[in-house]
């Protein structure tokens, strides 16, 4: 099942398909143009044989006003190790350059620091010198962005880095995190509240607990100026105090059927939760717990 993980990178670059150009040259000093066009394209690749072919993105980049790329990227999000990717990333590549006639990178990005290092691996294709070897954007690739100042200037990057693992998410990486979820936010991008939840969503406890209160004591000069990351936080405690409601009832021996749950969790409404909770710790049967 395709997840948020891995659905989060795809999304950004989506909506910012030069984040993969600032990647290939922040992390693998790949030079570029600086008159460049990048656009998404089709992330399908046609086969004689039945087997379908689907990149997770395809970026193209052109030079100037020229309409036929000069570069085109195959991105993939990959969050295990999955033999079948070995076979199948070298036909996106050639399938693309066959489709393109430029040259073709592949920039894989992996979170896991066991699956990174799994997808570095060169595939042996077994004809002499035909070797693939994947740009991989993940733990031991970064830092990719050192100051808050930075994250400002490229903040889908950033974020982006922070969702692959590529440094460990110390108070430091959390103000550069911060600085960049501040930017598009205050910019009016209109997945700003997405790209807020991904990475809360992404970050350890400890990290997230940072980044809180980053926002909370206003100590580093980037600050949210509308509550979108206040709303996140409420988000957040609402879906605690539902799942609170029924750690209650399932503690008493109660029985909750699935309708309950959905129900329960289903709620956004402070008020109603604190009614239920306390419902919970008195009622005989569940079906009390409405009214």
């Amino acid at each position: 099942m395709v997840s948020a993980k891995h659905e989060g990178p795809i999304q950004i670059i989506r909506d910012n398909p030069e984040v993969v150009a600032q990647l290939l040259t922040t992390a693998f000093q790949i030079e570029l143009s600086k008159d460049l066009v990048i656009r998404t394209a089709s992330e399908e690749f046609t086969n004689i044989a039945p087997t379908a072919y689907r990149a997770d993105n395809v970026i193209e980049i052109c030079e100037g006003d020229s309409a036929r790329p000069s570069m085109a990227v195959v991105v993939e999000v990959q969050q295990r190790q999955d033999p079948a990717k070995r076979r199948s990333w070298p036909v996106y590549l050639t399938t693309l350059r066959a489709r393109t006639r430029c040259p073709c990178y592949l920039l894989v990005i992996c979170p896991e620091r066991p699956v990174a290092k799994w997808a570095r691996e060169s595939i042996k294709i077994g004809h002499p010198g035909f070797d693939l070897q994947p740009l991989v954007v993940g733990p031991g690739v970064g830092p990719l962005v050192a100051t808050p100042e930075q994250a400002a200037r490229t903040p889908e990057m950033t974020i982006v880095g922070t969702l692959a693992n590529v440094t460990t998410p110390d108070r430091e990486a959390m103000e550069i995190t911060h600085a960049a979820l501040v930017t598009i936010e205050n910019a009016g991008h209109e997945n700003a509240d997405l790209y807020t939840d991904l990475v809360l969503n992404a970050l350890p406890k400890a990290a997230r607990r940072i980044l809180e209160e980053l926002v909370n004591t206003g100590i580093v000069d980037y600050e949210f100026k509308s509550d979108l990351f206040l709303r996140s936080q409420a988000k957040g405690k609402v879906r605690g105090e539902a799942e609170s409601v029924l750690k209650v009832l399932d503690a008493r021996g109660l029985s909750v059927s699935d309708e309950v749950r959905k129900q329960v969790l289903a709620c956004t409404d402070q008020e109603q939760l604190d009614q239920w909770l306390v419902r919970a710790i008195t009622v005989e049967h569940v079906d009390q717990l409405f009214g």
